[in-house]
């Protein structure tokens, strides 16, 4: 007795001739939990159990659950639906419209013309593996990166919707990246140093850099989130400031306002008395109480990337070459870990939600340490040799005298 047929499988072909021409049908078992028979003629058999298969995929894909994948079903239909599921999550503000931005663009560049018209059930962890390998070696650890995660979460949704039994990414060789430069701070004289040089750009005071890179000096915030304060998040009175919603791009959307990628981020920050009188007297300049603190041209929110762009220009020609908007965060952080502040503290004023991300990324080294060097005085090998031999010395005396 054969074992029952399983959601979305088949039986065995069956090949016969009816009114002298071949034919072959079998029966499939939608996702219904329905047995249907399917009959298909050919011009041979083998013709015909071509077609009866083809008609048996067709079905399945037509009654798979709400995106119909089976592993006939291509990678690029599990893409899309996988694409759809993630631009919900968007919408609803659980992901970031940077990273639907991000995987749409690699995706439609890199990952579909390479893999997206073979079958789930062609997708296994060597193919994936070529794939992802010659990625590395043509376009770089990045962007092999990315295009890791969309074939994972598309993966990883086809086995959700029954049309993989596994995810084949899971056992893929680790990118090995090359490792990033370090950033760096600004130190001592250097703060000034290149202040002096935005205030003496004629780029930097056309696009109103000076203020912002104090304001950045000020409170260690990343770009986006200093692009994305506005007045209603300023109290000057109380010297505060909200950090709650980051700046970014959008293809088709222009710059765009969202929450803050953590719990974490989203913080209160005091504002040290100079940048209190710099923003006081920016407002009254600005006349505004309203909108961006650090508008564009036009009085919208700033593109990230042309601030960027902008910084490398004036940069060009100085000594800070190797300076980017990151520095300030950098040069925020060293400060405040050279004045003694804890780890824990300077990871709530960059908003990080881990201590080891702050002290691993953030903090150099510190090559002397206080207490860890009161600690080791106590161990000087000589001074513990003389005491021990003085001792040894007295003992002996007395037994000699008793």
């Amino acid at each position: 007795m054969s074992e029952p047929l399983k959601l979305g499988e088949h039986g065995k072909v069956a090949t016969f001739r009816e009114r002298g021409k071949p034919y072959a049908r079998v029966k499939v078992r939608l996702w219904s939990g329905t047995i249907r028979p399917v009959k298909r003629s050919g011009k041979t058999y083998a013709d015909a159990t071509r077609r009866v298969l083809d008609a048996v995929r067709d079905l399945l894909e037509q009654g798979g659950g709400p995106t119909g994948l089976t592993k006939a079903s291509t990678f690029r239909q599990a893409h899309a639906s996988w694409l759809a599921s993630f631009t919900q999550l968007v919408e609803k503000g659980k992901r970031a419209e940077s990273s639907l931005a991000l995987y749409t663009t690699e995706s439609e560049r890199v990952v579909l013309p390479a893999i997206g018209d073979l079958r789930l059930g062609e997708i296994t962890t060597p193919v994936v593996e070529r794939f992802i390998q010659g990625v590395v070696a043509d376009k770089g650890a990045s962007t092999a990166k990315v295009c890791k995660s969309v074939v994972s979460n598309t993966c990883s949704h086809a086995v959700r919707q029954g049309g993989m039994t596994s995810n084949p990414v899971h056992d893929l060789t680790p990118i090995e990246a090359t490792k990033k430069r370090k950033a760096k701070a600004l130190r001592g004289k250097e703060i000034k140093a290149w202040l002096d040089a935005i205030d003496a750009s004629d780029l930097g005071r056309r696009k109103d850099y000076p203020d912002l890179a104090r304001f950045m000096l000020a409170t260690g915030v990343r770009i986006g989130e200093a692009l994305a304060v506005t007045w209603a998040d300023l109290d000057l009175a109380a010297g505060t400031v909200k950090i709650e919603h980051t700046a970014y791009r959008v293809t088709g959307k222009g710059v765009v306002l969202r929450k803050v990628k953590s719990v974490t981020s989203d913080r209160a920050l005091l504002i040290p008395s100079w940048c209190v009188s710099m923003l006081k007297e920016r407002r009254k300049k600005m006349r505004a109480f309203d909108g961006p603190v650090f508008p564009d041209a036009k009085g919208g929110f700033r593109d990230r990337n042309n601030v960027q762009r902008d910084i490398r220009n004036i940069r060009k020609g100085t000594d800070f070459e190797w300076l980017t908007t990151h520095t300030y965060r950098k040069t925020v952080a060293s400060t405040l870990d050279e004045a003694g502040i804890s780890g824990r503290q300077v990871a709530d004023q960059l908003g990080h939600s881990r201590v080891s991300m702050t002290q691993d990324t953030y903090l150099d080294r510190r090559p002397v340490n206080e207490n860890n060097l009161r600690a080791l005085e106590a161990i000087d090998p000589d001074a513990t040799d003389r005491d021990e031999g003085d001792a040894g010395e007295g003992e002996t005396t007395e037994e000699a005298g008793s």
